[in-house]
């Protein structure tokens, strides 16, 4: 069985308020290293989930990969 990783609404939603849209993966993971309140597993896991040379079109794009 595989369980999802489910990134909090807290995040989710900073991702949408504070993140200009498309974005890459690198600057994406260059915001979440700036918010204190994402634990460093997570940082983690993202670092080893999003492409820092794609362009993700929107926050969903963003989690599809975040979450597989």
């Amino acid at each position: 069985m595989i369980m999802k990783q489910m990134w909090d609404k807290e995040t989710q939603t900073h991702l949408r308020e504070h993140m200009r849209w498309p974005a890459t993966g690198k600057a994406i993971l260059e915001a979440c290293n700036l918010m204190a309140h994402v634990p460093e597993a997570d940082r983690t896991r993202a670092k080893q989930k999003l492409n820092p040379t794609k362009t993700y079109r929107s926050v969903d794009d963003a989690m599809a990969d975040l979450n597989r």
